[in-house]
């Protein structure tokens, strides 16, 4: 009587895994591509909810409300707000830095983005806040316009 034996032979375990390797050589490139994307569009709208917040904050409290920051867009910012014109600004919402592999510039040289409490953009030109990532061509721009209005590009 022959006992019968179960499991997989050598031969059959080295080309699943050759094959699995194969598909992953593929597949991790394209997954790191798509995470950074993500990385890239969740801050772009983290900005863009910030703007909506500091938008409608002025117009709901009758005072101009602007997001500022201290160096460049991509280490922070804080939306602030002069509620009793004392000269003092009163932090409404701060942002945490963005990743240190992604780059935001923008069109203006000024560190203040200030919505006028009709909600429009003061500002004498409109603006563009442009997100990328270090390691990769795409970009996202955020477009602010002079109405207070923003979209992403």
């Amino acid at each position: 009587m022959k006992k019968h034996q179960s499991g997989f032979t050598l031969i059959e375990i080295m080309v699943t895994l050759t094959l699995l390797s194969i598909l992953l050589s593929y597949g991790i490139p394209n997954l790191n591509d798509l995470l950074v994307r993500q990385s890239i569009s969740t801050k772009v709208n983290d900005m863009q909810v910030d703007l909506a917040f500091a938008r409608s904050e002025a117009i709901n409290g009758g005072t101009p409300v602007s997001i500022i920051t201290d160096s460049t867009w991509d280490q922070g910012w804080q939306i602030v707000t002069d509620t009793n014109r004392d000269g003092e600004n009163e932090v409404l919402r701060v942002s945490d830095s963005a990743s240190d592999k992604i780059v935001i510039s923008d069109s203006s040289d000024t560190k203040k983005i200030t919505f006028n409490p009709s909600g429009t953009y003061k500002s004498s030109e409109a603006r563009e806040l442009i997100f990328k990532h270090i390691s990769i061509e795409d970009t996202k721009i955020l477009n602010i316009a002079l109405s207070g209005n923003t979209n992403i590009n």
